[in-house]
């Protein structure tokens, strides 16, 4: 599609746009087994930072307090960053999107996964055949730091997203992904969109 980037969600959403949206918190509840039970797509590299209390970035668990931070504008998406650009078409069908992060500051960061639909209807449809994880060097991300957010774009298509946003990075090396699995085939509205996984895996590098 030339206007519709379905698979990765929100890349060039801006602060605006969230303003302007339909803010419908938990419209669609997280699955917990989305979050907690799925096995991350890939392990980390030897060597790679360990997920500790003190080596991990500090993860906002206070849904309105993301949801100012969102419309604030304050935060930068970890795609943003990134050194690669992918075409509309790489988005659109299973398999591994790479990027290579540098995060040189401290404002925070956003790791995010959604989906867009024409109506409400068929969102609630789609999610019934959609997991989503978010991982950390290789571990699930949980309820508590992983928040679901529906709103509605300027284009009238409905969206449900899930996010965690972070902070005070300690130097080092990170991998982050986000997968999607979607079970059978589905149709957004506009489109079908192949069986499969989406994998999108962030190297993140922090030098500051």
């Amino acid at each position: 599609m030339k206007t519709r980037e379905h698979i990765l969600i929100l890349l060039t959403m801006i602060s605006g746009l969230l303003l302007s949206s339909c803010l419908l918190p938990g419209m669609i509840p997280l699955n917990p087994e989305v979050t907690e039970t799925r096995e991350p797509a890939a392990s980390p590299e030897p060597g790679a930072t360990t997920e500790s209390s003190s080596s991990m970035p500090t993860m906002e668990k206070n849904a309105d307090a993301l949801l100012e931070t969102l419309k604030a504008g304050d935060f930068v998406y970890l795609t943003q960053l990134a050194k690669e650009r992918y075409t509309e078409e790489d988005y659109a069908k299973p398999g591994t999107l790479k990027y290579t992060v540098n995060i040189t500051d401290d404002k925070p960061t956003y790791l995010n996964y959604g989906w867009c639909t024409t109506t409400e209807e068929i969102l609630q449809q789609n999610f019934e055949h959609i997991r989503v994880g978010l991982y950390f060097n290789g571990k699930p991300l949980g309820r508590d730091v992983v928040h679901p957010i529906t709103f509605t774009r300027s284009d009238n298509f409905v969206c449900l997203e899930f996010g965690v946003l972070m902070s005070d990075w300690k130097p080092g090396e990170y991998e982050l992904a986000a997968v999607a699995t979607f079970e059978e085939k589905i149709n957004d509205g506009a489109a079908d969109f192949e069986a499969g996984e989406y994998i999108f895996e962030y190297n993140v590098t922090v030098d500051k």
